[in-house]
C-alpha cells in the first residue's frame, strides 16, 4: 500500500484508524489511501438550470451515457472527464451548475420524498448545489437558501440568481433562530458542516480533518444543529442530512443521536441507493467512498417525522 509515504499531508496512522471505524476491507483500504494520495477522485456534473429546462436546453460538449447512474434525475449530466464545463460561456450565462457527482449521489436521497415540498429550507445552503440539486428534482414553491456566513452568502445569492432560481430567498439564520419559528417546512436540506475528509480525495488540501479534534468538534455541531432543524419541520415532513466527509462520529452517530434523543422521527428507505447502504447503523443511511468510482464520496440519510 505504500503506508510510509503519503504525499497529500495526511497522518497515515489517523488514515488507517479511520478504516478501521469504517470497518474496510484491505482492498477497500488500499483504494481509499491511494485516491487520498492521488488525489484525483473528483468527478464533475452538471445540474441544468430553471433557464435551460425552460429551452430544452443540450450542453456543447458531450455527455456520458447515463445508464450507469440510476439515481440521478434527467436534469443532472455527466460531462466526458476531458471537459470542464465552467469554462464555457453556458456557465456564466446560468445554463448549469456545476458540482462533483457525489453530491448529486446524495441528491438522490430526494427521489424517496414523496411529493414535491410546499415550503422547504436549505440550512447550510453555501455554496448552491444542494438548492440546485432540490431544483433538478421539483418545483421550488417556497424555497429559502440559508447561510448563516455573510462571506459566503454573497456566491450563495450570486450562482442563484445566475441559474434563474425562482421561488427563492437567501437568508442568514442561525439554526436557532429557524427553530423559534416553529414547524412551518416540510422539507429540510443539511448540508452540515464537516470535517471535509472527501477533500483529499480531490487534491485539496485539509490539515487536520481526520484528527479526533476536528472530527468531534464538528460532530458536536452536527449534533446541535440537527437539534435545532427538527423543531423547524413539519409532522410527515422529511429532513435530508448530508456531508462530505467520511467519519462515521460525523455521520451514522449523529442520525442516531437524534433518534434517541428526538422521538416521532424515523429514517426512511432509499431504493435507488440501496446498494450503498451503511453497515455501520441499524437505520436506513448511505455512504459513498471512492472506490465506487461516483466521485470523492460523501453521506446521506434522509429522516421522516411521523408524528
Amino acid at each position: 500500500m505504500g503506508l510510509a509515504k503519503v504525499s497529500n499531508g495526511f497522518s497515515v496512522k489517523a488514515a488507517l484508524r479511520l478504516c478501521e471505524r469504517l470497518k474496510l476491507s484491505a482492498t477497500q483500504t488500499d483504494a481509499l489511501f491511494r485516491a487520498m494520495q492521488s488525489g484525483n477522485a473528483a468527478r464533475r456534473a452538471i445540474v441544468l438550470s430553471p433557464k435551460s429546462t425552460a429551452k430544452n436546453y443540450q450542453p456543447p460538449f458531450s455527455c456520458e451515457p447515463r445508464k450507469k447512474y440510476p439515481w440521478l434525475p434527467e436534469n443532472v449530466l455527466l460531462p466526458d472527464e476531458s471537459v470542464n464545463p465552467a469554462q464555457h460561456a453556458d456557465y456564466a450565462a446560468g445554463m448549469y451548475y456545476v458540482l462533483d457527482i457525489s453530491s448529486c449521489w446524495e441528491g438522490a436521497a430526494l427521489s424517496a420524498v414523496p411529493s414535491a415540498p410546499e415550503k422547504s429550507l436549505d440550512l447550510c445552503a453555501a455554496p448552491g448545489g444542494k438548492t440546485m440539486l432540490l431544483a433538478a428534482r421539483f418545483p421550488l414553491r417556497d424555497h429559502t437558501a440559508n447561510e448563516v456566513q455573510a462571506c459566503r452568502r454573497g456566491i450563495l445569492r450570486e450562482n442563484l440568481l445566475r441559474c434563474g432560481v425562482e421561488n427563492t430567498q437567501v437568508t442568514g439564520l442561525p439554526p436557532d433562530q429557524w427553530a423559534i419559528q416553529g414547524d412551518q417546512f416540510d422539507l429540510l436540506l443539511v448540508d452540515a458542516p464537516c470535517s471535509g475528509q472527501s477533500l483529499l480525495c480531490k487534491g485539496i488540501s485539509n490539515p487536520g480533518c481526520l484528527g479526533s479534534a476536528a472530527v468531534n468538534g464538528n460532530a458536536k455541531r452536527q449534533r446541535g444543529i440537527m437539534l435545532q432543524a427538527v423543531r423547524c419541520v413539519c409532522p410527515r415532513g422529511h429532513i435530508l442530512y448530508t456531508t462530505c466527509t467520511y467519519d462515521p462520529a460525523e455521520n451514522e452517530r449523529v442520525v442516531s443521536y437524534l433518534l434517541r434523543r428526538v422521538p416521532g422521527w424515523q429514517a426512511v428507505e432509499i431504493p435507488l441507493l440501496a446498494a450503498f447502504r451503511s453497515d455501520l447503523c441499524d437505520f436506513p443511511a448511505y455512504r459513498l467512498l471512492p472506490h465506487h468510482g461516483f466521485g470523492a464520496g460523501g453521506f446521506c440519510c434522509l429522516l421522516r417525522r411521523f408524528s
